[in-house]
Formats: C-alpha cells, sequence, structure tokens
C-alpha cells in the first residue's frame, strides 16, 4: 500500500494540519480571555493574538489559491 501512497508526505500534511487548526483556535481563545480581561495589558495581548489569527487564515488561502 505504500507504494500508492506516500506516507512521509501524508505525515507532514497532519502534523501540518493539526497545528495550524488547533493552534489558531487556542490562539483566538487567548484573544478572547484577554478580550474578557478588561485591563489594558489584555487588549493589546489579545489584538496581537488577533493579528496572528489573521496571519495564519491569510498564510493559508495565499497557499491554497497559489496553485
Amino acid at each position: 500500500m505504500t507504494e500508492y501512497i506516500d506516507l512521509d508526505a501524508l505525515w507532514k500534511v497532519l502534523v501540518a494540519a493539526l497545528l495550524a487548526g488547533a493552534g489558531l483556535v487556542a490562539v483566538y481563545s487567548l484573544a478572547l480571555v484577554g478580550l474578557a480581561n478588561g485591563r489594558a495589558a489584555g487588549r493589546v495581548a489579545a489584538g496581537l493574538c488577533f493579528l496572528v489569527v489573521a496571519a495564519g487564515l491569510v498564510l493559508g488561502l495565499y497557499v491554497m489559491l497559489a496553485k
């Protein structure tokens, strides 16, 4: 079965998808916690987290549309 499926590439795609998917969700949840905190530092951290999430979305769209 391995002659038809490149397991190395499949493993790389699986790890990247898990890290990007779970990572962006975790960063987004940290941003929501920062906003709920109400302090200025929490809002700044939330803004940075939202920028990271937006950058991840833009990178994902760029990679998908570049092919």
